[in-house]
């Protein structure tokens, strides 16, 4: 995720969500979007490659993944991340440090 172009949650107590609850969270929505069970879908599976979401994919999984944590995440956000590991991980890095980015 790009760390300049994403700002701190603007809305509820974020910082206390757990990355697990993340990781919930972010398989329910690629499920969604990827057809995919989400007990299918692993840390490693890459975005792109092995779960098949083009742009217009990505677009929706900011978009959805911004209403749920009520953050203001641009495109670049998501188009540095490779797997669903990376985006758990930056999600759940950018809501625990807030504003220090």
């Amino acid at each position: 995720m790009n760390r300049t172009a994403a700002r701190p949650p603007t809305g509820g107590n974020v910082a206390s969500v757990s990355a697990e609850q993340i990781r919930k969270d972010l398989l329910e929505i690629l499920s969604q979007l990827a057809g995919v069970e989400p007990s299918r879908i692993q840390d490693s599976d890459r975005l792109r490659e092995d779960l098949g979401l083009d742009s217009l994919q990505s677009m929706e999984l900011l978009s959805r993944v911004s209403d749920r944590y009520e953050l203001d995440l641009e495109v670049e956000d998501v188009m540095d991340v490779q797997t669903v590991g990376d985006v758990v991980r930056e999600l759940h890095q950018f809501m625990t440090q807030g504003s220090g980015r």
